[in-house]
């Protein structure tokens, strides 16, 4: 079992915002965190799962340490995870006054046109919609279901102006089988009254019954 961690961030100066994409992956960084290296996937370093989550969508409203997240892979490759992995989404920026910005996140899972799967393989998300007091085994394909205006979404966690998201674990359709997902993700940003949004498909795949835990092809 790993915890895998998805790092975005963005800013509302420069160019990147212009294009509507997060700040791109920096291969210079030696030691990249979660606090500086964006469009990456970090691992959780520390054993287990963090207390009090599990198999369930949950904000999370505390900053996650960076001491705790490390192995990071650009997400330009297809992250290879094991039925029973974890999975969260964090966005953050960097911007010096971050702290007004308000945002919607949004992820949706697609399978996409380029896998041919008939019957049980075809499962749209590996994510369930459990929540923390009630199983449900229905595929999680959306992250959120936000309608609201962009004066209602919620703030940043205040020390690292990031906005965190466990997702829960992945899963296999009933036959077990492997399947090759996209996570499309989608970030409207609120403030002084202007609306900016980013989006972002990194690839991943969810393997069958074979475990082995390694990247893959990953590529750094």
């Amino acid at each position: 079992m790993a915890v895998y961690l998805y790092n975005l961030l963005f800013s509302l100066t420069g160019t990147d915002y212009t294009l509507g994409r997060f700040t791109q992956f920096n291969a210079s960084i030696v030691n990249p965190t979660i606090s500086n290296q964006s469009c990456g996937w970090f691992t959780y370093l520390n054993a287990g799962v963090p207390p009090g989550f599990g198999d369930w969508y949950t904000p999370i409203t505390t900053a996650l340490a960076p001491g705790s997240w490390g192995d990071c892979v650009q997400d330009t490759g297809s992250l290879s995870v094991d039925p029973g992995d974890y999975l969260l989404m964090r966005v953050a920026s960097l911007d010096a006054n971050a702290g007004n910005y308000l945002v919607r996140v949004t992820g949706v899972f697609g399978r996409g046109t380029s896998q041919v799967v008939v019957g049980g393989d075809d499962l749209q998300s590996p994510l369930q919609m459990n929540t923390a007091t009630t199983p449900n085994t229905n595929p999680r394909a959306v992250i959120d279901v936000d309608g609201t205006s962009g004066g209602s979404w919620p703030g940043p966690i205040a020390s690292d102006t990031s906005w965190v998201s466990w997702l829960g674990a992945a899963h296999t359709p009933a036959n077990d089988a492997a399947n090759d997902y996209t996570l499309n993700v989608g970030v409207c940003v609120y403030v002084g009254g202007a609306y900016y949004t980013f989006g972002r498909d990194p690839r991943m795949h969810v393997r069958g019954n074979m475990v082995r835990h390694k990247h893959d092809d990953c590529a750094a």
